[in-house]
């Protein structure tokens, strides 16, 4: 899967018979968690711009090909087909492909489609059952990987520091806040990272308050046997 794609999912359909049930299609596949932003359907997601090169820039930019066949979709398709070149640029470009077969097809023969596009017959195909329209969509949906929704920095670190118990508020952990707030004769605060090198008299200190790692109490014994020395601004000379 293109880690730079625009698209989790490009709905291909011959107008002629297929406009509606490419519109379910995506109906259902939101209902089923996939981002609306992230399904292509020309007749939603068009630009301004020529019509073929924004079609095959979409194809490009998914990682996923549905192609909703119908009855009578491929008789009498013009020389110029969009739609059989879209195919045929998926095809080339090595996606996954999925035929969506509705109006009881079972199958499409070699021979009964453009011969550009022969290899869609022998693509694993999902079949539509209209008493079965649930289970067919949630088969549809479970042949379509997609890309998880990125989060921002700030998020992986917050997930890491919940998952860790060291989310801090204000360099400290905001569980220990009570315990935190006085120190016993002999501690010090101590910032939990190899690169501090200082240990501290009171949470206002700036370094502190600014720490990115979890802050903790030892004794002045145990940060001066560990090579720390008193934080200046703290024990003001």
């Amino acid at each position: 899967m293109s880690k730079e794609s625009k698209y989790d999912i490009f709905i291909s359909y011959r107008r002629q018979g297929g406009a509606v049930k490419a519109e379910l299609v995506k109906d259902e596949l939101i209902k089923r968690g996939f981002r609306e932003s992230r399904i292509f359907l020309d007749t939603r997601s068009l630009t301004s711009g020529n019509y073929l090169e924004t079609i095959l820039s979409a194809v490009k930019e998914s990682d996923n090909f549905v192609v909703v066949i119908t009855k009578g979709c491929f008789e009498q398709l013009p020389t110029d087909s969009t739609w059989v070149r879209e195919i045929e640029y998926a095809i080339e470009l090595h996606k996954n492909v999925v035929p969506l077969y509705f109006d009881g097809i079972t199958g499409i023969k070699p021979d009964e489609i453009p011969s550009c596009i022969q290899k869609l017959a022998f693509e694993n195909a999902v079949l539509y059952v209209h008493p079965y329209a649930d289970a067919s969509f949630d088969r549809l949906a479970s042949r379509l990987p997609k890309q998880s929704a990125k989060l921002p920095k700030w998020g992986k670190w917050l997930i890491g520091a919940i998952a860790a118990g060291t989310l801090a508020f204000g360099g400290y952990t905001a569980v220990d806040r009570h315990n935190f707030a006085q120190l016993e004769p002999g501690e010090v605060y101590v910032i939990d990272s190899p690169s501090a090198k200082s240990y501290h008299s009171t949470l206002d200190c700036p370094t502190i308050k600014n720490a990115k790692h979890r802050i903790k109490k030892i004794t002045e014994e145990e940060a001066i046997n560990d090579g720390k020395k008193p934080c200046k601004k703290c024990y003001k000379e």
